[in-house]
């Protein structure tokens, strides 16, 4: 009964897999401009097929979103082809050439999306430029706009709880919550995003916090991320204290992998 229901789902993925490809077959034959640049053997089918179909939905629905999805495929395009480069072909050198004119083109295609976006306030575009260019002013701008709905994502939330941990540490533990509140079923939080919880716990003495999260995170990815020894020459507890710290630690690592997690609700 497994091996048919693994079957079945193989399947499924491969039948996805031939859909999607049909589709960006079809794009290319109705708007060969969105394929032209492209190389066309068996390297980097994945990337090559997200970037069409970024660039069809840009020229369906242009605009920043749109915009920056191109850029985000065209980064992860020629990032993949890189590494190819070094590649001595022995039968056919003309691929190496076609690769070479490929990573030229997506990198001016890039440079151009980077420029007619350098003034956008589109969140994303603003993290774009901090983190790749070191836009002081992106980066400012992009925390000044925290309170926005176009904010309300999980990586947006943890990439500004990043940005502020060191200069308000209160706003940035907010931010790290509302990361994990907005995060889907399904979608297993960043182990990172919890140690930066524990780490912070532990730099405020809120070691109660610090316990409960890091055995959070025991649970999720078993593995420890502090020091226990350690922690226990500031502070030792009792076990009937474990006892109910460990029940609340598991409750939260079940609402974190069950996508409902409420910073408040789990507090109480």
């Amino acid at each position: 009964m497994r091996t048919k229901t693994l079957l079945f789902l193989l399947a499924g993925t491969l039948l996805l897999t031939g859909c999607e490809r049909d589709r960006n077959s079809g794009l290319c034959s109705r708007f060969p401009q969105f394929c032209a640049d492209l190389h066309t053997d068996s390297w980097c089918t994945k990337e090559r097929e997200r970037l069409i179909e970024a660039r069809y939905q840009n020229a369906e629905h242009p605009g920043d979103a749109s915009r920056y999805q191109v850029m985000n495929s065209l980064e992860s395009y020629r990032l993949c082809l890189d590494p190819l480069l070094d590649i001595q072909y022995t039968k056919r050198h003309e691929r190496k050439n076609i690769k070479v004119e490929t990573i030229i083109d997506i990198g001016e295609e890039l440079a151009r999306l980077e420029a007619s976006t350098a003034s956008s306030d589109y969140p994303y575009l603003q993290l774009w430029r901090w983190q790749r260019h070191g836009d002081r002013a992106a980066r400012n701008a992009f925390i000044e706009q925290a309170a926005r709905p176009e904010m309300q994502q999980p990586d947006l939330q943890q990439a500004l709880a990043g940005l502020l941990l060191h200069r308000d540490a209160a706003a940035a533990e907010r931010a790290l919550h509302r990361s994990l509140e907005l995060s889907r079923n399904g979608h297993r939080p960043d182990a990172n995003l919890l140690a930066t919880l524990v780490d912070l716990y532990i730099g405020q003495k809120r070691y109660e916090e610090a316990w409960i999260w890091a055995n959070a995170i025991k649970e999720l990815y078993g593995k420890d991320t502090v020091n226990w020894q350690h922690m226990e020459s500031y502070v030792r507890f009792s076990a009937r204290q474990k006892d109910t710290m460990q029940q609340q630690a598991e409750l939260l690592a079940q609402q974190l992998e069950e996508g409902r997690y409420q910073r408040y609700a789990a507090s109480n």
